[in-house]
């Protein structure tokens, strides 16, 4: 069922109520919240997962009859079947923003952010005013009701996710679901990273990129290319430098620069190991022998 947006503001509550689309992932609704003292909410046969981020204050947070006390600097989430129910503290109550969110792909990212079966709040390991800012940027859409309002809101709430899932991710004591490509688009992405920015690539960088470790991008690497990602960029070097060297005038020592190598030395042992020659001979012989063909022609 579709739903139109529609915004509610006063002086201590602000939410917004989205337009529901996209099956593999929605937004319900995003607010942000200061609660007066010993304010009580309960979320029965509320739909959507509902992740809060506590911006200040104490609180309490209700799971299956399970008390936890929460504070600034935590975040926690409601999810659909519980039996949940949250509680500002009398003498600091807390404010909070949220983005309530659903649709196939909605648990999938909850669990990717550390909270699985049994966790419903973990420490936030990120500034939370950069969750602030993203509900609050999308409550400035939320009167637009055009296809690009609906994606900013949209991208929102995919930011708002992504962090709370780099947060898990720096948290040593949870262990989040991360989300896994097949090998083969890894090494694709490699790959075309290795093309684009062969000059100054290195491994380690690419497979922090990719969001793997060294060691498992070079094992896919040569189960798919047959060589290791450093061999590959060894070989896209040289053969760009040879692909310069016929084309141009330019130094030995420019081009070692062009290719990666501070030493003009260093890169023409390489090259030398690669195609027989240095690289200056290199350009003298299929120079010498592309006259004399012209010549016979």
């Amino acid at each position: 069922m579709k739903q139109n947006a529609a915004s509610f503001e006063n002086s201590r509550y602000r939410s917004m109520l989205g337009q529901r689309q996209l099956e593999e992932l929605m937004l319900i609704a995003c607010g942000v919240e200061s609660c007066f003292p010993g304010y009580e909410f309960h979320t029965e046969n509320r739909e959507g997962f509902h992740l809060h981020v506590i911006l200040s204050g104490k609180g309490v947070l209700s799971v299956n009859g399970a008390e936890t006390h929460l504070r600034f600097g935590q975040l926690f989430v409601t999810k659909p079947g519980e039996d949940t129910w949250y509680r500002a503290d009398r003498e600091d109550p807390w404010s909070y923003c949220w983005m309530a969110y659903d649709g196939t792909q909605a648990r999938h990212y909850t669990e990717a952010a550390g909270l699985i079966t049994g966790t419903n709040w973990l420490n936030c390991r990120i500034d939370v005013t950069r969750f602030y800012t993203l509900v609050q940027n999308a409550l400035e859409y939320s009167s637009n009701l055009t296809l690009p309002g609906e994606l900013n809101r949209l991208a929102r709430l995919m930011e708002y996710l992504a962090l709370a899932i780099e947060s898990a991710n720096r948290d040593s004591k949870t262990s989040p679901l991360k989300l896994e490509y097949n090998a083969k688009v890894y090494v694709e992405y490699a790959v075309n990273y290795l093309q684009t920015n062969y000059h100054n690539a290195k491994i380690n960088d690419v497979a922090q990129k990719i969001g793997i470790n060294r060691s498992y991008l070079t094992s896919i690497f040569r189960q798919q290319m047959g060589i290791s990602p450093q061999e590959y960029l060894m070989q896209y070097r040289m053969d760009k430098a040879r692909e310069i060297l016929l084309e141009s005038d330019i130094s030995v020592q420019e081009i070692a620069l062009r290719v990666g190598y501070d030493n003009a030395l260093t890169f023409s042992k390489i090259f030398k190991s690669y195609y027989g020659l240095s690289p200056a001979y290199y350009r003298q012989e299929k120079r010498e022998s592309r006259e004399k063909k012209a010549g016979e022609e």
